[in-house]
């Protein structure tokens, strides 16, 4: 009848909207789903980038304190190397003072013993010339000057002493013959004792005499001259030794005390050494810490992030299939819709409805099953 045609149409009419609303739902709570998931990524990602953030500083802080633990130890270590050669070279300075005192104390010893000595034979040579000179004198004026020759063989035992010229002019003055004045060639002595009959030949021999007499006394100056510039230079070598052995025992002075300066230096280093490694080694430590704690937090947020791809994916994807079973089905109760209105006409028109009820239990069992799924995800 007409009335049950129409009392299927609002059954079928309800059904729609219900199954409409159920598909709405559907989608609402996927969008719902969706934003959630967004913002839970949104304050996940800031904390997450943030947190990375905060654990590199971390973790450059870490590095940067380790790295400088390892160059204060490595400067600890070059100290204690620079200052132990420093040690070394102050033991060997000192050494080296020593051994210098030790060996020009030993010069000085030697070198004053030969000045006194040397003062010894500048006394024994003039006394030597004084005595000869009196003694020439003597034989002058005695006529015996033949004699002076031999006055001569212990005098040069002193000829180291004179200036050479001056001696070899005394020498050979004194081995002239007295009246001839030729070399006596060991032809023996001529006496000259007698009366003196020639003037001339008295002449010759206070010729030679002052001679040998000045020459005597330029000897004897020379052996002043000596005396005086070997007490000189005795004099300065012993103010050059006193001197060198006074600035040497101030740089002693000076030297113990950077030895010990540098020996208490080296103590404190090795103390220094043992906490710098303890240092370095607690730095590692925390900079290693640091690293693990960057890469967990690193690993979190990439794992969190994937998670957050998969999930919109499969929201998107739930999204699509929804909208497309949406418009599949309004375009399919339309047309159902169509067709009802069309059988309610003709059968006004005294036609048979026919196959309208099995078209709408068609399609609820089409997206039935589909619908289902979607719900389920």
């Amino acid at each position: 009848s007409l009335a049950a045609l129409l009392q299927m149409k609002a059954q079928a009419s309800g059904a729609i909207d219900s199954a409409m609303g159920v598909l709405f739902d559907l989608k609402k709570a996927s969008l719902t789903e969706r934003d959630d998931l967004n913002n839970r990524n949104k304050t996940e990602e800031a904390d997450g980038t943030r947190a990375v953030a905060e654990l590199t500083q971390i973790l450059n802080v870490a590095q940067n304190n380790y790295q400088n633990g390892v160059e204060h130890r490595e400067f600890v270590e070059k100290e204690i190397e620079d200052t132990e050669k420093h040690i070394v070279w102050i033991e060997n300075r000192l050494a080296e003072i020593e051994r210098k005192l030790e060996e020009l104390a030993v010069q000085r010893c030697h070198a004053n013993a030969l000045f006194v000595q040397s003062l010894k034979e500048h006394g024994d040579a003039e006394k030597a010339i004084k005595v000869l000179d009196a003694e020439i004198q003597r034989l002058s004026a005695a006529g015996e000057l033949s004699e002076i020759k031999s006055l001569t063989d212990k005098f040069q035992l002193y000829g180291h002493l004179f200036e050479q010229d001056a001696l070899k002019s005394f020498v050979e003055l004194a081995g002239v013959d007295d009246i001839t004045g030729h070399e006596d060639n060991n032809r023996g002595a001529l006496e000259l004792k007698g009366p003196d009959t020639n003037p001339g030949q008295r002449n010759l021999k206070g010729t030679l005499v002052t001679k040998v007499l000045n020459l005597l006394k330029k000897l004897l100056d020379h052996l002043a001259a000596s005396r005086k510039n070997l007490e000189e230079h005795e004099i300065q070598a012993a103010y050059d030794y006193a001197n060198f052995k006074a600035q040497s025992e101030l740089e002693n002075v000076t030297l113990r005390a950077d030895h010990e300066r540098k020996s208490a230096y080296l103590a404190k280093l090795e103390i220094d050494l043992e906490v710098a490694r303890e240092n370095e080694d607690r730095t590692l430590v925390i900079r290693d810490d640091a690293q693990i704690n960057l890469d967990s937090a690193v690993e979190d947020l990439e794992i969190k992030r994937q998670f957050y791809a998969q999930e919109l994916a499969r929201i998107t994807e739930d999204l699509a299939v929804m909208e497309e079973v949406i418009n599949i089905f309004q375009s399919r109760v339309a047309n159902m819709q169509d067709v009802l209105s069309k059988r309610i006409d003709q059968y006004q028109d005294g036609q048979q409805l026919g196959g309208i009820s099995s078209q709408a239990g068609d399609l609820q069992k089409q997206w039935g099953g589909r619908l289902n799924e979607v719900s389920r995800q």
